[in-house]
């Protein structure tokens, strides 16, 4: 008998230690999860802020390129109006007539913008895949909407009136009718000798430019360029709003 309940006390401090070392290890394995999930966070804290400081710094550079656009559109903006402001006199005042060539010819030239807007960084940020993930949704939106329709838009049409304006060139400058210095196209023109007086040719450039042909050409460039100053203000406005959107992000 005495035999007996010893080995139950035996077995009731067996069970004990068992109880007492499964609590201990529940306890290991619950500090070891906790440790787990704060290094998880802590790992997800740290991306989460390696993503925001190379979100913000991709919108610095952004508004570095928009307020370069800007600069663009304002230069595009005052060449166009002052094309249609000279092709307009043409057909307004016949004083251009008393000109000397050279100015009849600036009046009649239609320049084209040399600048194409980028979107360098753009690029970069979809390349990152954080096009969408640049803030609130309005701000993900307009930088989605200027960057695949203002940009499109506004290049597509630089492009157009490349074009255009080289085949308008064509008319006054590659003709039989008589010759011409190209002044604009050079700042270091060469003087080369004519062989007929500058009166013969002015009056000649004068015929061409009172034809049917040179007045609609006139007119084709006048239209072209109220357009583009229609665009190139409409997506400056868009840039400027964009900018503004952006600064307010990177404020909050």
């Amino acid at each position: 008998m005495i035999k007996f309940f010893r080995n139950i006390r035996k077995n009731l401090l067996t069970d004990g230690k068992t109880t007492k070392y499964f609590k201990y290890a529940i306890g290991e394995i619950v500090l070891v999860v906790i440790g787990i999930l704060i290094a998880l966070q802590i790992n997800n804290w740290n991306e989460n802020r390696k993503q925001e400081s190379k979100v913000n710094n991709y919108l610095n550079s952004m508004v570095i390129d928009l307020s370069s656009d800007i600069k663009a559109y304002d230069r595009i903006i005052e060449s166009y109006e002052l094309q249609v402001e000279n092709n307009t006199s043409i057909f307004k005042d016949k004083n251009y007539q008393e000109f000397h060539l050279d100015s009849i010819v600036s009046n009649i030239t239609s320049y084209y913008a040399m600048h194409q807007i980028v979107d360098q960084t753009y690029q970069k940020i979809k390349n990152s895949g954080l096009s969408d993930n640049l803030g609130s949704k309005e701000l993900n939106d307009a930088i989605n909407n200027y960057y695949f329709n203002g940009i499109n838009s506004i290049n597509t049409f630089l492009q157009y009136d490349k074009e255009r304006s080289t085949r308008d060139d064509d008319l006054w400058f590659l003709t039989n009718n008589y010759e011409i210095n190209i002044s604009h196209q050079a700042t270091n023109t060469i003087n080369l000798p004519f062989l007929e007086s500058e009166e013969a040719r002015k009056k000649a450039i004068i015929a061409t430019i009172e034809s049917n042909l040179g007045r609609n050409y006139l007119r084709h460039n006048i239209n072209r360029k109220r357009i583009g100053i229609i665009i190139a203000k409409q997506t400056k406005t868009e840039a400027e709003v964009l900018i503004q959107l952006i600064k307010d992000e990177l404020n909050n």
